[in-house]
């Protein structure tokens, strides 16, 4: 159901719209509280003790880096109670961004490897003639793609939270509100050359990542966003997105992007699954061997 704005908030949605646009397009690195070098020297620490798939660290190495001041933001505005190290907002990072990618492509059960989506599991190219068997490049002719997070790595990361005193209700939270960052990501740039169908997915896009969420942390500070409002006030700006889209032109924010940004074309890094691009949103539950991943508590 379409969300009905007053004319205040219709008007407040624009503004907001409008300042995420230009902090992107004038991007200003916001300093993070902690330096880099800890952030990687700590995500290789948990790699080794809680042995995850490295993989996973290399896939979300640059989102962690990017995601941490915006988490420990939303933290700081709101009331969750817990042990603010740096080790413990790293490790929910990681996990949310493991859980955001398990949904994204569509692998909720875990699996180590998914069906490739651009030959639909056949192993040869879909636009080709049928007499000729060409090798899908996406996925080498196997059919599947191999998923950078299994069900093992999730529940291991959730399980040492848990004892960390960060429980699965805080997790899941976290989960959805990345999940509307991508989702609005998704809106600001539908109809752009700049196919995004989530959060992991903009990973690949470096160019993009950093200033997206350099003026997705500006917004979380400026108005003292909290994990338990960031999803509604998204959804809000989304609107305002729209509005301005409506009245400038895609073409607008089109040129916009590309001069600001220096973006003549934009490939997908090596390190963003193919698998995810193919993939919308869906908000629903994870769910492995039919069992909710995150649990209440």
């Amino acid at each position: 159901m379409a969300r009905i704005l007053k004319f205040g908030d219709y008007n407040k949605s624009e503004d907001q719209a409008t300042e995420i646009i230009e902090n992107m397009c004038n991007p200003q690195v916001n300093e993070s509280s902690v330096d880099d070098s800890v952030i990687k020297k700590i995500v290789k620490g948990l790699s080794n003790d809680l042995k995850f798939n490295y993989k996973l660290v290399f896939t979300f190495g640059t989102g962690i880096r990017f995601m941490y001041p915006i988490v420990e933001n939303l933290i700081k505005n709101g009331s969750i109670k817990i042990e603010m190290s740096t080790e413990n907002i790293v490790l929910l990072c990681i996990t949310a961004l493991s859980i955001t990618y398990l949904e994204e492509t569509q692998n909720r059960v875990g699996d180590s490897k998914v069906v490739c989506v651009d030959c639909n599991g056949m192993g040869f190219e879909d636009d080709v003639d049928e007499n000729d068997d060409e090798e899908c490049q996406s996925c080498k002719g196997t059919g599947y793609i191999e998923s950078h997070v299994t069900k093992k790595d999730a529940q291991t990361m959730l399980e040492e939270l848990k004892m960390r005193g960060i429980g699965n209700g805080i997790v899941k939270k976290f989960v959805a509100g990345f999940k509307a960052i991508g989702s609005f990501f998704k809106v600001l740039l539908k109809g752009t050359p700049y196919v995004v169908t989530g959060l992991v997915d903009m990973i690949g896009y470096t160019a993009l990542m950093i200033p997206a969420m350099n003026a997705i942390s500006s917004f979380v500070g400026k108005y003292d966003i909290t994990i338990d409002t960031l999803s509604a006030n998204l959804l809000s700006v989304g609107v305002g997105v729209g509005s301005l889209v409506a009245k400038q032109g895609i073409n607008w924010l089109v040129d916009k992007l590309k001069k600001s940004l220096h973006i003549k074309d934009m490939g997908v890094s090596l390190t963003t699954p193919t698998a995810v691009r193919a993939y919308n949103i869906i908000d629903s539950e994870t769910d492995l061997d039919n069992t909710k991943l995150i649990k209440e508590q």
